[in-house]
């Protein structure tokens, strides 16, 4: 198993208990959305900066094949019912205003890795627009 820092624990932890339906499936697949956008993110910068070519081309049926699988390898390298219930009890005595502060950060984490993958399209977009 991976160990992971802090803020990734505590990520974790957040997402887990968001809501109570299905807490591993809401963690598995928030963290494996955001990671495929920012893999794809940094895929596009790498291309547009330093002109290397990763290619992904990954269409229609093929890519829930490829989200099923990367959903698969990170339940795999992170899911650890132990470590996840240690996650509990490091962050359950955490103060209101603590949870005010981790809440901001992480939604801050998984809205600006939104943003920052969409922005980072559309400006690489038009910029390449207004070279024709």
């Amino acid at each position: 198993m991976l160990p992971l820092c802090k803020f990734y624990r505590y990520l974790i932890y957040r997402l887990y208990h968001f809501r109570d339906d299905t807490p591993v499936i809401n963690v598995i697949v928030t963290l494996s959305s955001i990671h495929l956008m920012q893999l794809y993110t940094i895929k596009l910068l790498l291309w547009f900066l330093f002109s290397v070519e990763i290619n992904l081309n990954i269409e229609g049926d093929q890519f829930l094949v490829f989200m099923f699988l990367f959903m698969g390898v990170n339940y795999l390298l992170l899911y650890n019912k132990k470590r996840w219930k240690a996650y509990d009890e490091e962050f359950k005595d955490e103060t209101p205003e603590h949870k005010k502060k981790g809440l901001i950060l992480v939604l801050s984490y998984l809205i600006g890795s939104i943003i920052i993958f969409f922005a980072s399209h559309i400006i690489i977009g038009l910029y390449l627009d207004s070279l024709k």
